[in-house]
């Protein structure tokens, strides 16, 4: 592909605004060449049916690892480029995210069990009790909903599923955020100290278990450590940072829309709806992971070649009026009656789809109802700041009155 780009992912108007932004694009084409987060040109994939074309179609890879092109270099080959040592690459080349296919597929099935409905549904009491316990301490009148609830919620859930101990949350709390911040410098070094972490608790696991997923996982004779640790680092890592900013989110969706509080007071029954509406409206995690064709291929009216680069934009998808009445309006009777099944991809698509979706949607239910019901009248201080992340639609606080 030759042509300049049409759009450019790193617009600081899009940083600033990702959901006004990513609304631009979508009107621009529902696939056009763009210039991409990491600086390179590839496609970006905006429109709802083209989104859940490419995400479900297994010629388009998370790996590059020999496909032509840009693709000809090895995922290994990326990530030295990017300045990851030598010793980090097995747990990189093994994490959820990297693989395709029946190797995926093999990691997948490994923890598939414990995000099941039905024993999700047996951690209700205890996420019932997390919420309270947080919502106790909130006040008495602001808080920031951001640090106070959400982030302690979250890392709260998925460590105590995990098997990660209490006294070491607050390590995990601040690699996240080193990660998130992206900082090379301090990226390599976080790493090394997570991956050390996780060795250790796979060790202390295997010789005293514990009633949690870890304890489970280290026992499975197809996982190596080194599988197992990229399982942890995943789960702890996606189970609190995207938790986090999707309540947070949420929350400030709601209290700007009175007329949907109103409806669930009247009708709680509509809240398990109202979390599939915000995370299509309002999710916390904007682009997909940057994939590759395997093969050429057309997408839309775009001819897209083996070897190029494909970024799906999950947040123009959700708000594609081609496949949305009143995109942009969070309206929870439309997930009400359609049973959440009118192409949402707030939770991804296809093979690559959320493991944890039945826990993400059991906390977020919980954690906002609870927080509804106690504080009714909450209100955000101020207009929230965005962090300038083309990734992820976070804010940097939200603080608010809560009387």
């Amino acid at each position: 592909m030759s042509s300049e780009p049409v759009v450019d992912v790193r617009d600081p108007a899009v940083l600033g605004d990702p959901m006004g932004g990513y609304d631009r694009f979508i009107d621009e084409s529902p696939v056009c060449w763009a210039r991409l987060p990491g600086g390179q040109e590839g496609w970006l994939v905006t429109g709802n049916a083209e989104v859940r074309a490419v995400l479900s179609d297994p010629a388009v890879r998370n790996d590059p690892t020999g496909l032509p092109g840009q693709g000809a270099q090895t995922q290994e080959e990326m990530f030295v480029a990017l300045g990851t040592p030598p010793e980090h690459l097995p747990y990189l080349r093994a994490s959820l995210l990297s693989l395709d296919g029946a190797e995926h597929t093999r990691l997948r099935r490994g923890i598939s069990h414990a995000f099941s409905a039905s024993r999700v549904q047996t951690l209700r009491p205890r996420v019932q009790e997390i919420v309270d316990g947080l919502l106790d301490g909130l006040g008495p009148v602001t808080a920031d909903l951001l640090e106070e609830y959400a982030y302690p919620l979250a890392m709260a859930v998925v460590c105590e599923l995990v098997g990660v101990p209490e006294a070491d949350w607050k390590d995990w709390y601040r690699w996240g955020k080193v990660l998130v911040e992206g900082d090379p410098v301090r990226i390599t070094p976080t790493l090394g100290e997570m991956f050390a972490y996780c060795h250790a608790l796979v060790d202390r696991r295997r010789a005293e278990p514990l009633a949690d997923l870890l304890s489970e996982v280290v026992i499975q004779e197809d996982l190596t450590d080194v599988d197992i640790v990229a399982l942890v680092v995943f789960l702890v890592l996606a189970g609190h940072e995207t938790m986090a900013h999707l309540l947070s989110n949420a929350a400030l969706a709601l209290m700007r829309d009175p007329a949907q509080q109103e409806l669930l007071r009247t009708e709680p029954g509509l809240w398990p709806a109202a979390v599939r509406e915000l995370v299509r409206t309002d999710g916390p995690v904007q682009l997909a992971r940057l994939r590759y064709a395997a093969t050429d291929l057309e997408v839309g009216s775009a001819k897209i070649n083996a070897g190029d680069a494909v970024q799906v934009v999950l947040g123009a998808a959700n708000r594609d009026p081609a496949q949305f009445a009143c995109p942009r309006h969070a309206d929870v009777r439309r997930q009400a009656e359609h049973g959440g099944r009118e192409g949402s991809v707030g939770f991804g698509w296809g093979p690559h789809f959320c493991v944890g979706v039945a826990l993400a949607k059991l906390e977020a239910e919980i954690a906002l109802r609870s927080l509804f019901n106690r504080f009714p009248a909450m209100a955000p201080v101020a207009e929230p700041a965005w962090v300038p992340l083309p990734r992820g639609r976070h804010r940097v606080a939200l603080e608010v009155t809560l009387r």
